[in-house]
């Protein structure tokens, strides 16, 4: 199954390079339905620029409390500070969304970019 998710062209560098390998987003009925060795094309905003890249695994928190308490596992929350990681799903997902969905973090490999 091939999933698509917008990103920004910042997230995009992380991704190609290495650096972000977990891409976190909120529990829905799309995630959910995202299985092992599924398919995500990521579409960068603005761009003709895409990543496809292979789900190796998921993990699912309670909130973002609970995401940053396992951060140390992750390696993947890019140097930002609690309130910085916070404020950051809040500017992309609304305050209000994010604090009433649990997170999931998709661990990736990029397959293909241009």
């Amino acid at each position: 199954m091939m999933y698509e998710y917008r990103i920004f062209e910042s997230v995009y560098d992380d991704m190609v390079s290495g650096k972000k390998t977990i891409e976190f987003r909120l529990w829905n009925d799309k995630t959910k339905a995202m299985n092992i060795h599924d398919k995500i094309k990521f579409n960068v905003v603005d761009s003709d620029k895409y990543i496809i890249a292979e789900i190796l695994d998921k993990f699912l928190y309670d909130d973002l409390d609970d995401l940053w308490s396992h951060k140390e596992i992750l390696t993947n929350t890019l140097n930002y500070t609690k309130e910085e990681f916070k404020e950051a799903f809040y500017n992309i997902f609304g305050k209000e969304t994010v604090c009433n969905s649990k997170i999931v973090g998709i661990k990736i490999k990029v397959l293909e970019h241009n």
